[in-house]
């Protein structure tokens, strides 16, 4: 059961990461505020955004 659950929040974090990294595509091609749109839109919570978008250097690892 255990296994279960670490695979399900791994799965998570890797999706969440992937969403970061193409929010800063984003960012860089066409701007913060279309970045914060699709993150926002992908159900990431507001000051996890505010981070990401403002440090994109100091990204948590993931996985």
């Amino acid at each position: 059961m255990r296994g279960r659950t670490t695979r399900k929040y791994s799965r998570m974090d890797w999706l969440t990461a992937n969403l970061v990294n193409r929010a800063l595509t984003i960012q860089i091609t066409t701007g913060p505020k279309d970045a914060l749109r699709f993150l926002r839109t992908n159900g990431i919570e507001l000051a996890t955004i505010k981070r990401v978008l403002a440090c994109p250097n100091q990204r948590r690892p993931h996985g």
